[in-house]
């Protein structure tokens, strides 16, 4: 039978949370177990290989591969992981063919070929579907999405359709995770998962890099399916949290209240809390929409702030107002959902004066916690090919890519050193405020909270002062 062996690679080895390995919260490689239900339920062996999960060596990886002896090996990196991707190629037998997947190599799939040339196949977009074809020995001209090599030559595959019936997926092979070694140490229960309630983006961010693997058309699954695969957590796995991994999860809002009341209906509102943490827009949200997630079990959501000057807002095409986000942040305080905002420092169009404004417009909001990353213009985006054509980029290497480096670009007014100093001086200034610690204090409900407090308050102020 062929065998296929996906791998996740070790990210600690080059990226850590504001420079701290122990806050860098570890998260199941969805994708990968996507991939792997799908490849399994047509009949193929299948193993994921979780190497970040584990803190496992290139000497351990090397001998779990070749204990193994996969047919295919596929991996999945984003582009800070690109040089590690050529490491763990090395550790591979020659009778193995190597996959590359995900959003770096859907982004520049010719230039990776090239400069990675012991890749065979390299897959864009979603793989699921892709994968089987090339398992099933379909031939390699006709399967979409493919970029790979022939005669020396890479061919370039027109690119594949993406997958409309969300619902008719298999729920990812949990079973061939660690489901016990994944965490956040901000979260509010144990065990926590994670679920993708959709796919796609129909906004245009400039700096936004999720449409190269999803599309801009979003596609979302029923509430009823996700309804399913809580309690197939609750019941399998003894699931207290849910983190929604998706940016749009509020923007049907129907598809939430409908989520919400069935929630209160099963009861699982009373075996589960979730969050949002991954950039809900601030436009999506209303106060009678909030209620009910509330109610639902739903206690922080992560808004995507970006900037607190709305000339930046609308050069990066984010299509918000400063109000939304006002009013958003005010109506989570006012039912009780705490919020995280993100923010961004180097977007386009940026000088010193906008990126401080961004810290007071941060200090204005109630929020409960914040983050501020410094711009990394991946690949594929509107904001990298601008850099490319009127700014200049930095050679940090693949590793430097990465939200918490110094930086990797010029463009106008926005320099690598012009960014750190400002992030550093966003945690300072947002984090070290009286207001802010008293309201945090009013906050602690367990001995957990202090703990998450000083821990989290350490690693700010670690960061911020070095």
């Amino acid at each position: 039978m062929t065998k296929l062996l996906l791998i996740q690679p070790n990210y600690r080895t080059v990226y850590s949370y504001a420079g701290s390995e122990q806050a860098t919260p570890i998260y199941p490689p969805l994708g990968l177990a996507y991939i792997a239900a799908v490849v399994r339920e047509h009949g193929y062996e299948v193993k994921i290989l979780e190497a970040n999960a584990h803190n496992l060596s290139h000497e351990q990886i090397k001998e779990e591969i070749e204990k193994y002896n996969p047919d295919y090996l596929a991996l999945t990196a984003s582009s800070s992981m690109m040089n590690e991707v050529d490491r763990l190629i090395d550790l591979c037998p020659k009778n193995t063919k190597i996959i590359l997947g995900g959003i770096h190599a859907s982004s520049m799939p010719l230039e990776v070929m090239k400069d990675h040339p012991k890749i065979d196949y390299l897959i864009r977009r979603e793989g699921e579907e892709t994968v089987v074809e090339l398992l099933d020995g379909k031939p390699l001209k006709d399967i979409k999405g493919l970029t790979y090599w022939e005669n020396g030559e890479v061919i370039h595959n027109i690119d594949s359709q993406f997958i409309e019936d969300l619902d008719s997926m298999p729920f990812p092979a949990r079973d061939l995770l660690p489901m016990h070694k994944y965490f956040s140490f901000e979260a509010r229960a144990s065990p926590i998962d994670y679920i993708v309630s959709g796919r796609g983006c129909p906004y245009r961010c400039t700096f936004c890099s999720d449409f190269i693997t999803s599309g801009r058309k979003l596609r979302v699954r029923s509430a009823q399916s996700l309804i399913k695969e809580i309690k197939y957590l609750v019941d399998n796995y003894g699931t207290k949290e849910i983190d929604f991994q998706d940016d749009n999860f509020t923007f049907h809002a129907d598809r939430v209240f409908e989520f919400c009341n069935l929630m209160v209906k099963t009861g699982l509102n009373k075996e589960v809390i979730w969050k949002v943490a991954n950039g809900v827009r601030c436009d999506k949200l209303t106060l009678p929409m909030l209620k009910a997630m509330k109610k639902a079990g739903c206690y922080m959501l992560s808004l995507g702030i970006e900037s607190g000057n709305q000339e930046i807002l609308n050069k990066m095409r984010k299509a918000e107002k400063l109000e939304d986000i006002r009013n958003a942040v005010r109506w989570c305080s006012q039912v009780g959902i705490e919020t995280r905002g993100l923010f961004i420092f180097g977007n386009l169009g940026e000088n010193k004066e906008t990126m401080q404004e961004t810290i007071d417009f941060a200090k204005s909001l109630p929020l409960d916690t914040a983050t501020f990353h410094i711009c990394i213009p991946m690949p594929g985006t509107e904001y990298y090919d601008i850099i490319k054509r009127e700014g200049k980029f930095i050679d940090v290497g693949w590793e430097g890519y990465t939200a918490y480096s110094d930086g990797a670009f010029v463009h106008g007014d926005i320099n690598p050193k012009l960014m750190s100093t400002m992030q550093k001086k966003a945690y300072r200034k947002f984090y070290l405020r009286p207001s802010f610690a008293l309201r945090r204090f009013f906050r602690i409900r367990s001995f957990k909270d202090v703990k998450l407090i000083i821990k989290g308050g350490m690693q700010v102020l670690n960061f911020a002062t070095h």
